[in-house]
């Protein structure tokens, strides 16, 4: 358990966030990076193997928010496999998952090439962002501080 601003040390309520531990992470970890290869081992886009693959890398990076998964879909359509993969790579990489892909999107017009260039570096304000709106849709959706997560670790 670490703290990434949950404000429970501050209203009584109790810490909210929840880390998982290092064997948790390298699991995780290990198994996206395995849909990863195993979509980009297959020859075809037409591939079988494709129709499980991408839409359960999808699924592992939206975590079945609907706005994401939207994202996704158009990053697939626009986007050749070797950059969707790298696009998808980039997002698990910069933590930017959940609705934080639809943040993502929306902070850069939903272009997926600059989306795509903004991971790389990645783009500090394109971090920011997300976290901004993560507190947003905290505070007007009445939820306890911390509770969306946020995509830059806190000190």
């Amino acid at each position: 358990m670490s703290c990434h601003s949950c404000g429970g040390c501050f209203t009584g309520s109790g810490c909210s966030t929840v880390k998982l531990s290092k064997k948790e992470i390298l699991s995780d970890s290990a198994r996206f990076q395995s849909l990863l290869d195993l979509a980009s081992s297959s020859p075809s886009i037409e591939s079988p193997q494709h129709d499980h693959v991408i839409p359960t890398i999808m699924s592992q990076l939206s975590k079945n928010v609907y706005s994401s998964q939207t994202v996704l879909f158009k990053a697939y359509d626009e986007l050749d496999l070797q950059e969707f993969l790298k696009l998808s790579q980039a997002l698990y990489r910069n933590h930017i998952l959940g609705v934080h892909i639809a943040w993502a999107a929306e902070y850069c017009q939903m272009n997926m090439k600059e989306l795509q260039n903004a991971l790389q570096l990645p783009d500090p304000l394109l971090l920011q962002h997300c976290d901004d709106q993560a507190e947003i849709h905290e505070m007007f959706g009445q939820m306890t501080t911390g509770s969306v997560g946020r995509v830059q670790q806190q000190q």
